[in-house]
């Protein structure tokens, strides 16, 4: 749905949406324009505009669940994910043991609490560092102190290193 504020909003949800670098695709544009100027037999060749993220709206609202609690720690969880969040931290929102809290994030999300945490902070990053930041820009952004921990947590959840996340992001900018 091309990120189009007006149409996007129209709709009931309000659609979620991809962000695209519209901007790196007017110049990816120009320059083919320029070289078949140049050069009319020149190979004529698609444009491609490479999403840069996801917008998320209602359609896609991640707060959308049965449980009031989990909801709430999932809002509380996206809002604070620049931050180191413990799990005790998150059981004090809410009038759940640890141990029913836990539980019940489990079987309404599919994973633990820990994890889902540290799943959200790594995509986090890797849309900072998809926008352009370096590598330890992006870790000090969501408070990451120890570069080799997170670059170890990063390979194994996208399946490469920061700094080849980023370098293929940036070739497809």
């Amino acid at each position: 749905m091309d990120n189009d504020e007006t149409i996007c909003r129209l709709s009931a949800p309000n659609l979620s949406s991809l962000n695209q670098n519209i901007e790196q695709g007017g110049y990816d544009v120009a320059h083919l324009i320029d070289r078949i100027l140049h050069d009319p037999t020149a190979p004529r060749e698609d444009v491609m505009v490479a999403p840069t993220h996801i917008v998320t709206r209602q359609s896609t609202d991640i707060y959308a669940n049965n449980d009031p609690h989990i909801a709430e720690v999932l809002k509380y969880i996206h809002e604070n994910i620049r931050e180191k969040i413990p799990v005790d931290e998150l059981v004090a929102l809410v009038p759940l043991s640890r141990r029913l809290l836990e539980a019940r994030f489990k079987r309404s999300m599919g994973t633990s609490i820990y994890d889902y945490v540290i799943r959200v902070r790594i995509e986090k990053m890797a849309q900072l560092l998809s926008e352009g930041l370096s590598v330890s820009d992006a870790a000090g952004e969501l408070g990451f102190t120890d570069i080799k921990n997170i670059s170890r947590t990063f390979r194994q959840l996208k399946g490469m290193s920061p700094s080849e996340y980023r370098q293929r992001k940036a070739h497809r900018l």
